[in-house]
């Protein structure tokens, strides 16, 4: 069992001793994954062509009267697919530049000019030139005759009198000294429209009326009544009445004395007696 063992082990030995080498060891095939096909690189979508730029054009106005002579301050308007408005200068003229070609109406008007309105077509390329003639406007219409006012009469004035400083009761006794006479009336002043007199009644004194005059009674002396529609209202000395124009009235008398007034008529010129 030794020898064997000492056997092999010399036989190893003499194998490396005369250049022997072990084989190389075979290696095993390995199966490769075959490569990925490379990705289509991916196509942007394709875009629409822009539309062709639409060329721009303009309107060149002039605007006349029928003498050829240019009216300036003349409102355009222009409507269409590039709305535009201006008034023309002093030459009479106005432009519109940047508008798309295309049917437009032009209107025309102003405080000086019949309103006018007419078509007009603008092409591409060359701006479009409009002479207008347009007639002045109307004449404003007449106002209204005025209503005829009614002729107001100037009012008659009389002359003017004299100044009067005087005693009524020194009047009164001359009028009591001149005798016994129903009714006696002594002028005092007169000036203008006014008239005052100094009356003296005896008996009473029947109704009577003033239609453009207003009467004024002072009573001096004596007692009475004056009557107004019927009614009596007493009378002594110091008693003022007012009557207006168109005022019926009468004075009665009472008992035995006169009965003397200061009566002042105001209206009509004093020159005309009442």
């Amino acid at each position: 069992m030794r020898t064997l063992f000492w056997l092999s082990l010399s036989l190893l030995i003499c194998g490396t001793s005369f250049g022997q080498t072990p084989a190389p060891a075979v290696p095993r095939p390995t199966q490769t994954q075959p490569a990925p096909a490379p990705a289509a690189p991916a196509t942007a979508p394709r875009r629409a062509p822009a539309p062709a730029p639409v060329a721009r054009t303009g309107i060149a106005i002039t605007v006349t009267n029928g003498h050829g002579t240019p009216i300036p301050g003349v409102q355009v308007d222009i409507q269409g697919t590039s709305d535009r408005n201006g008034e023309t200068d002093g030459s009479g003229q106005v432009n519109f530049v940047g508008m798309q070609p295309g049917t437009y109406r032009a209107r025309f008007g102003g405080d000086k000019v019949t309103p006018f309105e007419r078509e007009v077509i603008v092409r591409a390329g060359l701006p479009t030139v409009i002479d207008v003639t347009l007639n002045p406007a109307p004449p404003p219409p007449a106002p209204p005759p005025q209503p005829a006012q009614p002729k107001v009469a100037a009012p008659i004035v009389g002359p003017p009198g004299m100044p009067q400083v005087l005693s009524i009761v020194d009047l009164a006794e001359k009028q009591l000294s001149a005798g016994n006479q129903a009714r006696r009336e002594t002028l005092v002043a007169c000036s203008g429209n006014t008239r005052t007199t100094l009356v003296l009644l005896n008996q009473d004194q029947p109704e009577r009326l003033y239609d453009s005059a207003e009467t004024d009674y002072y009573v001096v002396a004596g007692q009475g009544a004056v009557r107004l529609n019927g009614k009596d209202s007493g009378l002594a000395a110091g008693t003022y009445i007012s009557l207006p124009r168109n005022t019926s009235h009468s004075i009665v008398r009472r008992v035995n004395r006169p009965l003397i007034l200061l009566a002042t008529l105001s209206g009509p010129p004093c020159e005309e007696a009442k």
